[in-house]
């Protein structure tokens, strides 16, 4: 039988909307414990027993991803906030993202969605504009950010080969358009 390796994180759970109490929600609740209709909850963080590959998958991406959704928001915090809900939500189909052809691939995913959409609508996310989500993250990544061919592609999860297309169609799009990136 394998063993699992598990380590302590934090995720930050946050509520969007006002809080039902149990009973509410159509579940059985003791009186005493449940929330008054409305009731709003702070945010808090919830203590999970995560898989020591996933802890160490994070931290390793966390610097880039941070990095990468600052860029697309414009704000330390909310780039920081960015990658911890992308990572929040690895958490929840790590299993599922392990069985794929490429971990890193789901994981820039889900980062990837939310920082092109902040991005699109920013001044400077007018590469979003022109070229598919995926080839403006390589250009962020590659041009933006500096960050070395192998390590775009290995943050994006796709290989070196399909990174330099994207890459020189975006270049060539970018070029036709006369903006700067």
């Amino acid at each position: 039988m394998q063993q699992r390796s598990e380590t302590a994180g934090a995720i930050r759970a946050r509520r969007t909307q006002p809080a039902r109490s149990a009973s509410a929600a159509g579940c059985p609740e003791p009186r005493a414990c449940a929330l008054p209709s409305g009731t709003a909850v702070a945010d808090s963080a919830l203590e999970l027993r995560m898989p020591a590959a996933f802890m160490a998958f994070c931290t390793r991406r966390m610097t880039a991803y941070t990095r990468f959704a600052t860029v697309c928001t414009g704000c330390r915090d909310t780039g920081a906030e960015l990658a911890q809900e992308a990572f929040g939500d690895l958490a929840a189909v790590w299993e599922k993202a392990l069985r794929s052809p490429s971990p890193a691939a789901v994981s820039w995913d889900l980062l990837s969605v939310r920082g092109s959409a902040r991005a699109r609508s920013r001044p400077g996310g007018s590469v979003y504009r022109l070229v598919p989500r995926l080839h403006g993250d390589a250009v962020v990544l590659r041009y933006r950010l500096g960050i070395t061919l192998p390590e775009t592609a290995e943050l994006m999860g796709v290989g070196r080969l399909e990174l330099n297309g994207m890459l020189r169609y975006a270049t060539r799009r970018v070029t036709e358009s006369g903006i700067c990136v």
